[in-house]
This record gives structure tokens, C-alpha cells and sequence, in this order.
């Protein structure tokens, strides 16, 4: 199943709030992952504040980007 990531902005430094085309709405904590590998650009709260939806998954303009289904799957239902 493709889940799209209709609306996505960051709440705080490690935390998004998503929003998908089925209608779920949700939070997924980053904590864990910032800093880590290629997610050590989002250290910078800065960069990760500019977190958004390209209609698809979340993106940062340091080109990063997250699969949407790992958002779907781990996201905390609201």
C-alpha cells in the first residue's frame, strides 16, 4: 500500500506532525534518528524545523527525506 504524506511540519527539534491522504493524522519522534548516518544534518534545529511535504514524504532542503511508509507504520496516531 503507497501512504502519502499530505501535510507535515515539525512540532520541536526531533518531532513531526504528519498528516496523510487517508486521513490519519499523527506524530512521528525523530529523537533516535537525528544525528545518526545521514540524519546528522538535522542536528541543526534550524534544518530540521524546515521540515515539509512534497505531497509524498517529508523533505529538508538539505535533500534529505524519510520513506513515507515508515512514517505511516511508526507514527503516533492523534
Amino acid at each position: 500500500m503507497r501512504y502519502n504524506v499530505n501535510k507535515a511540519w515539525a512540532l520541536d527539534d526531533t518531532t513531526l506532525y504528519l498528516e496523510f491522504d487517508d486521513g490519519r493524522r499523527g506524530t512521528y519522534d525523530m529523537s533516535d534518528l537525528i544525528g545518526v548516518g545521514v540524519f546528522e544534518r538535522l542536528s541543526d534545529p534550524a534544518e530540521f524545523r524546515a521540515a515539509r511535504s512534497d505531497g509524498f514524504t517529508v523533505v529538508w532542503p538539505c535533500g534529505l527525506d524519510i520513506a513515507p511508509e515508515e512514517l505511516y507504520e511508526n507514527c503516533v496516531a492523534l
